[in-house]
């Protein structure tokens, strides 16, 4: 943790190559601006054989990002998915210097690139981003898209903590006659809840 970021993006692409040289299965892809002064814009990363790993998890990936702090910003997306004994697994990482329609879609391709057949079917979980819900589709055509219960119950309406609950219910159940169950509760609770 010695030195500055100019330093350390600088050491990113000699970074990936030792990792490489380690571990040979490692995948890297580092974009910087087309100019002289190669600024960085977007960088992808994973660990291991990526479409053998892939193959013993289940169908189910969930894509993030959060925000990079400090003096150079940006933004850390990741895909994780879940092992047979329901362990989470981080499959991919990659760091953006913004987030667009155009480095959402990188993420994406790349993602599908290393991981993925274009015409298989698996599931896509997200907040509701504008941007990822656009991308998806277009990446993943095959994919269902669906959305985070923890992110929908916090933009919801619903104010009553007892709604929160019947909806967090509703999203956990594992059987079509509890989920009924739970959402008639939250209807009736809070109809508003539901917009």
């Amino acid at each position: 943790m010695r030195g500055s970021f100019e330093h350390a993006y600088q050491l990113l692409t000699s970074y990936f190559t030792e990792v490489r040289l380690v571990n040979p299965d490692f995948v890297f892809d580092i974009q910087t601006t087309s100019c002289k002064d190669k600024r960085f814009t977007r960088c992808f990363w994973c660990f291991g054989p990526p479409k053998k790993t892939y193959k013993l998890l289940r169908p189910v990936v969930v894509i993030d990002g959060t925000f990079l702090k400090w003096r150079y910003r940006g933004t850390l997306l990741i895909f994780i998915a879940i092992d047979p004994s329901n362990h989470i697994f981080l499959l991919v990482l990659s760091i953006i210097d913004l987030e667009t329609t155009e480095s959402w879609t990188y993420f994406l391709e790349m993602f599908r690139f290393n991981f993925h057949d274009y015409d298989t079917r698996f599931v896509v979980i997200s907040d509701r981003n504008p941007k990822i819900i656009n991308v998806v589709p277009k990446v993943f055509p095959f994919a269902i898209h669906t959305f985070c219960a923890f992110h929908i119950s916090n933009s919801s309406k619903a104010t009553l903590k007892s709604t929160r609950i019947a909806f967090r219910m509703a999203a956990e159940a594992q059987t079509c006659i509890d989920f009924d169950k739970h959402i008639n509760t939250f209807q009736n609770t809070d109809p508003v809840g539901l917009q």
